[in-house]
Formats: structure tokens, sequence, C-alpha cells
């Protein structure tokens, strides 16, 4: 048995399109439907600086997204099959957590509603748009765990980061914000492309 952090959005929610449309919004862009395909993959930041937003604009509209987010939090879904892996996950034995730059409120409004809120131990949130190594060693510490006991899961540059950072094994993910390449020259402990292949690179590793 493993502990098993998630991110949550880019990792278990598909809430690209809402964050986009937000920053695209906020810098008076107007995006058409074609549009979206050319950003994803692409970081919240480096969404925001092709908009031409400021860093300092930038960390405001994060702080105003998260509000925005969770009164439309019900209108985002899961990426396909991630409620599956869950379940499963929860069902081997494994303790399941989420570590996210969301709130707590928004995660288990989404959570309740998409029936999955029994499968999680704890969610921890509202972590900064900079850095989540802190966030992560809290909850190592506060949950009496090993980093080689715990498998982190994220889709962002920064989840791979503060995964290393602690000697915790990273699972990238390809389905969320950061771009494929860019994932891949931090060499995560796997990197994945659907959650199917995701069960197996944890049963794996």
């Amino acid at each position: 048995m493993s502990a098993i952090i998630l991110d949550f959005d880019g990792t278990i929610a598909d809430s690209f399109d809402f964050v986009v449309g937000l920053l695209a919004d906020r810098a008076g862009k107007q995006l058409q439907p074609d549009d979206f395909p050319a950003l994803r993959g692409m970081s919240m930041a480096a969404v925001g600086r092709q908009f031409g937003l400021s860093w300092y604009r930038l960390f405001n509209l994060f702080l105003v997204g998260r509000r925005r987010m969770a009164d439309h939090i019900e209108k985002v879904k899961p990426f396909e099959g991630m409620p599956e892996l869950i379940e499963k996950l929860h069902a081997e034995g494994h303790e399941l957590f989420i570590l996210t730059s969301n709130t707590v409120r928004s995660v288990h409004t989404f959570l309740h509603h998409y029936g999955l809120h029994k499968y999680f131990f704890e969610v921890y949130g509202n972590i900064s748009l900079f850095g989540k190594a802190p966030a992560l060693r809290r909850l190592l510490r506060e949950n009496n765990l090993q980093p080689k006991d715990a498998i982190y899961i994220g889709d962002e540059l920064r989840d791979v980061e503060a995964a290393q950072s602690l000697k915790v094994k990273i699972v990238a993910v390809s389905w969320g914000f950061a771009r494929l390449s860019d994932l891949e020259k931090l060499k995560p402990t796997r990197m994945v492309h659907s959650p199917a292949e995701l069960l197996t690179a944890l049963e794996e590793i």
C-alpha cells in the first residue's frame, strides 16, 4: 500500500478551458473554439504571458480565479477514466490525498458532485501559485509518511519539481496544463498519457 497524492486541476479535473477563458476575459482577448487546442498543454503562467498579463496581474487573477471557480465548479468535469481509477486505487487499499492550489471548498464540492469524496483521506488546498514543496512536506509530516512510501501525480512543472525536491516518486500526466516536452525535460519517475497507463505505472513503481 502506498500513499498516492494527486494534483487536482489538470490531473483529476479538466479545468483548462475554464482557466484559459478567465485569463482571456481579463486580458480583453476574444477566443474562438479553435484557439483552445493551441493553448492546451501550456501552464497557467505561460497562457497569461501569451495574453500579455504581467506577473502582478496574473497573481491577483489567480486569487480572483479561485473564487470564481468556486461558483462554477460543478460545471468542471473529471477527465475520462479518472473516477474509475480513483475508485480502483481506493479499493486496492491506497491512501489517497489531493494537493492543490484550488480551494478546499471547490475540491470538496467537485468530489461530492461526482461521488468521489469517500475515496480521499484529506484535501490540502489553497497552495501558493509559486511552489508546492512546503505543502507537500507538510502533508508528509502530518500523515507520518516517508517520501519512499508516497507517489505524487501531477501535470505541471511545479508538481514535478516539488516531488523531486523531497525525493518523492512523481508520475507526470500529459493531459493537463504543461507541455509534454517541458515535463519530459525534468525527468519525472514516469510519464503517462492516459488514466489506464497511469494505473499500470503505479502498479510498476
